[in-house]
Formats: C-alpha cells, sequence, structure tokens
C-alpha cells in the first residue's frame, strides 16, 4: 500500500521522464508525489494545476547517469528532490520489469473520498494482474461503498498518479477499456506486466 503524505499548498516540483508509452512528468509538493501523468493524457495536471507547456520545461530525470547534475540545476528543496529521484528509480525498475513497489515513493494523491476508495481498491491489484470494473464495484460494495462501473469508471480516469497507482490494471469484462493515457498506451502496459510478472513472482 503507497504511503500518503499530506500536500502542502506551494506549487510543485516538476520533472520529466521519457519513456515508452511517451514523456512523463512528476510533480512533487511537499516532498510527495502529487502527480505523474503522460504527454496528451486526459486530464493531464490535474488537481494539480499545471499545464502541458509547463510542464516540457521541466528537468530531464530519464538518464541515471544525468540525474544528479539535472536534479542541481533545477534547485528544487531537498524533500521534492527526494521524492522526484524516487520515483524516478521506481520508473527505472518499472520499466525494467521488476515490479519495483509503490511504497518506495512518498504519495499525495488529492481527490475525493470516493475517488481514493477507488484508487486504493486498484492499489490492490498485483503486478502482472488485472481486475474488471465489475470487481471493483463488488470489492467497494463489500466495503460498504456504493458504486457503479461508470462511477469507477470516472474516478480511474482522474487518477493523478499514473503508473504506481495501476488504473491501467482495471479493464471491461471483455478486455482491455478506455484509459485517460489512451488504449495503445494501456495495451503496452498490460503486454509489458504480462511478459515480466513471471519473473517477479
Amino acid at each position: 500500500m503507497p504511503t500518503e503524505i499530506t500536500p502542502s499548498s506551494s506549487d510543485p516540483a516538476l520533472a520529466t521522464y521519457d519513456s515508452p508509452i511517451g514523456r512523463l512528468t512528476l510533480a512533487a509538493r511537499g516532498g510527495a508525489l502529487v502527480g505523474l501523468w503522460v504527454a496528451g493524457q486526459r486530464f493531464f495536471g490535474r488537481p494539480v494545476g499545471i499545464d502541458e507547456a509547463s510542464a516540457r520545461l521541466a528537468g530531464d530525470l530519464t538518464s541515471r547517469e544525468d540525474r544528479g547534475i539535472a536534479i542541481t540545476q533545477a534547485r528544487w528543496d531537498e524533500a521534492n528532490a527526494r521524492a522526484l529521484r524516487a520515483t524516478a528509480s521506481w520508473l527505472d525498475d518499472y520499466f525494467a520489469g521488476e515490479a519495483p513497489s509503490p511504497a518506495t515513493v512518498p504519495l499525495a494523491s488529492a481527490g475525493t473520498d470516493f475517488q481514493q476508495r477507488v484508487w486504493e481498491a486498484m492499489d490492490s491489484i498485483p503486478y502482472g494482474a488485472t481486475r474488471t470494473y465489475g470487481q471493483i464495484v463488488a470489492q467497494l460494495h463489500e466495503a460498504g461503498v456504493p458504486a457503479s462501473a461508470q462511477a469507477v469508471g470516472g474516478a480511474l480516469g482522474r487518477n493523478p498518479l499514473l503508473l504506481i497507482r495501476p488504473c491501467h490494471r482495471v479493464v471491461a469484462a471483455d478486455g482491455p477499456s478506455g484509459y485517460a493515457a489512451g488504449g495503445s498506451a494501456k495495451a503496452w502496459l498490460l503486454a509489458h506486466e504480462a511478459a515480466t510478472a513471471s519473473s517477479v513472482n
């Protein structure tokens, strides 16, 4: 289960990371990751309040070798630098097929109570596995939370922590469905996890 930290109200520290599904934007505030989006994603920057134009100006943390220099040049405060470095390391491991634990990244995702409950339900989906919208609805009902598949889909689409909170692992009963980052990104992520899950379990 990811560790949640209460975010502060200052402007977030921003970084980018080039990934197999596109350029990612990382946002940290108060020593915690508050956003992780891919370029062109629906609801990009929400609810943090950044846009893609400002995100493109952020320091690049893709290269492990150059990461220290990029962090020094960005002049983020120490807590945000640690959060962004931890996120970049998590992404390194994830795209290498190593199934890193979300607990290694301090998280602070803003959302409604219902959204938080949906995101917590998807947090429990193991690497390489999927759950249907109906299964998430049933899990919420068991916890006393009224929900519908449409409401769950709306909450998943507004997940501000792409990949680390694995909304790509929620699918329709008849196969992959919508995804805020696009269908091709979802297909790539599911195939990547399916191909590497046996080596990490």
